[in-house]
């Protein structure tokens, strides 16, 4: 079974560590691997998108090996995913496009998608056509953190929560992630 994640990462927080090891562990039940799609690869520089698709990628990348062996690693596929127009496009066109990039890496039309925000809107974006071949595994979001919450906390310079909210490898990066959230403030000034 293939197991699929879809999230931006901004940051790469533990909730987003949660959905990985829950979507491996799945996926390895059934011999599958798990395809990490990060999202809106062509922002950065904004209040809500303000990491670059490279820093982003390094530190999931760094963080997933910290917590995954290298064999385990194997399985383990993290591709970056352009938005198709706005990210707030919930339309079946964008869950046409992401189902095609999804079946462009993985080769494989039968996917279980793991989700932790609003399943509507997760199912929104998939006709009954698209539907058919796809599985929904709607995770409860891991402590409640949001990406929100974590940039928040990041401005805030709180290192007692961020230790606890990011894995040890993001939190190492913290002075480059700060400079990347502040820069995104100014602009908006």
């Amino acid at each position: 079974m293939t197991g699929v994640i879809l999230f931006r990462a901004q940051p790469f927080h533990n909730g987003h560590l949660s959905m990985v090891k829950k979507g491996f562990e799945d996926s390895r039940k059934h011999d599958g691997d798990l395809y990490i799609f990060v999202g809106s690869a062509d922002k950065s520089g904004t209040v809500r998108n303000p990491i670059p698709i490279e820093f982003r990628l390094m530190l999931i990348e760094g963080a997933l090996h910290e917590h995954f062996s290298s064999d385990e690693l194997k399985h383990i596929h993290i591709y970056p995913l352009d938005d198709l127009s706005d990210e707030t496009n919930n339309t079946y066109d964008w869950g046409r496009y992401l189902y095609m990039k999804m079946l462009g890496k993985t080769y494989d039309p039968d996917m279980t998608i793991y989700y932790s925000d609003d399943p509507q809107i997760m199912l929104s974006w998939f006709d009954a056509e698209d539907r058919w071949c796809l599985r929904f595994k709607f995770l409860d979001r891991y402590q409640n953190i949001s990406a929100t919450m974590v940039r928040r906390i990041f401005i805030e310079e709180n290192d007692d929560l961020l230790k606890i909210l990011v894995p040890n490898f993001v939190y190492m990066h913290k002075k480059e992630i700060l400079k990347y959230l502040k820069e995104a403030r100014e602009v908006i000034k």
